[in-house]
């Protein structure tokens, strides 16, 4: 009587826990099935997904599915301000080059000489490097690890169990999870999905990774308009940071650390005779770099290889040059590149 009593009790436990865990087996059925941070497999193309996507582990499988047919040998890295800068404009310059964009949201000087590093491993020719970088990207010292973020175990190191335990963990957190099967099931984007789902289609191009920026059509379906329409992007309230037609000077960010990184940076490019050209980016709120940090970037890799646009310029001054605050347009990527190349012949 006792074990019927005891079996009965196991089997309602059994029961139970199968209930419990049936929508998070349908949940991880719908992971493994739909992908949609596209890690779990290969791809040919990775410029059509409704998702939005680790750029850093992007921009590398198209490298990696393109290099044996392109002889990639000139590479755009930084941040997300390298959507500034379309490769067919950098190739003018390259006698003969072949660009593609390796860029990370929020990039690291950490994440460039690790990319740097793979690439060497892989035996590519690095004959020019085009580092778009700011205070904000010169201060990170450390490699991110959200799934956002996080680079490939080949450019990284970490393990692929390790890699693709962040992307299933962020696949169940709500603020992702909600928004794209909202999305996946009735096929409509709201507000609410903003980061997590891409409305607009391919917003990269399939082989160099330029990014293809929906905001260019709304610019040219607006017209002048667009500034007036998205000013809240540009001023936000209680902003101590935002530009009031004063100089202003940015806090140090390179100190040890980070000089050490940008010193493996020039070994990796000194070993392969790459033609480097640093441009620090035209910040939209004015404030110009701080000056001893130019100093050390000029002492690493030359007077003549790095540029300082940021403060008060011509080109921080036009409000047309930019999209919002944080990211200017590639009609004045164009700007900067013929400045950089002045003396080209």
């Amino acid at each position: 009587m006792k074990k019927n009593s005891e079996r009965s009790a196991a089997m309602r436990f059994t029961m139970k826990l199968s209930i419990l865990l049936t929508p998070f087996i349908a949940l991880l059925v719908v992971y493994f099935l739909n992908d949609p941070f596209m890690v779990l497999r290969h791809y040919n193309r990775y410029d059509n997904s409704p998702v939005m996507l680790n750029e850093g582990y992007i921009g590398w499988q198209m490298y990696m599915n393109n290099r044996d047919s392109i002889a990639f040998d000139s590479f755009i890295m930084g941040n997300s301000c390298t959507m500034a800068y379309q490769c067919h404009e950098w190739e003018k310059y390259l006698d003969g080059g072949r660009a593609v964009r390796l860029f990370g949201n929020a990039e690291s000087i950490a994440a460039i000489s690790k990319k740097l590093q793979a690439l060497e491993r892989n035996g590519a020719e690095i004959k020019n490097l085009l580092l778009i970088l700011d205070k904000e990207s010169l201060g990170k010292d450390q490699l991110l690890s959200s799934h956002n973020h996080v680079l490939p175990p080949a450019i990284s190191g970490i393990s692929n169990f390790s890699f693709h335990e962040k992307f299933c963990q962020a696949f169940f957190f709500p603020n992702f999870l909600f928004p794209y099967l909202d999305y996946k099931i009735f096929h409509q984007y709201r507000p609410y999905m903003q980061g997590v789902i891409n409305p607009y289609g391919a917003i990269r191009d399939a082989v160099t990774n330029d990014a293809i920026n929906p905001r260019e059509g709304m610019i040219r379906d607006e017209g002048e308009a667009y500034w007036e329409n998205h000013k809240k992007e540009f001023v936000k309230a209680r902003d101590c940071n935002y530009r009031n037609g004063e100089y202003r000077e940015g806090e140090r960010f390179l100190w040890e650390t980070q000089t050490e990184l940008l010193k493996e940076i020039d070994q990796i490019c000194r070993k392969h005779n790459t033609s480097v050209k640093i441009i620090i980016s035209p910040d939209y709120n004015q404030i110009s770099i701080n000056p001893a940090d130019v100093e050390i970037l000029k002492d690493i890799f030359g007077y003549e290889n790095v540029f300082d646009f940021s403060g008060i310029n011509e080109y921080t001054n036009d409000i047309h040059n930019y999209y919002e605050k944080g990211h200017y347009r590639p009609i004045l990527g164009a700007r900067l590149l013929q400045k950089v190349y002045a003396n080209h012949n």
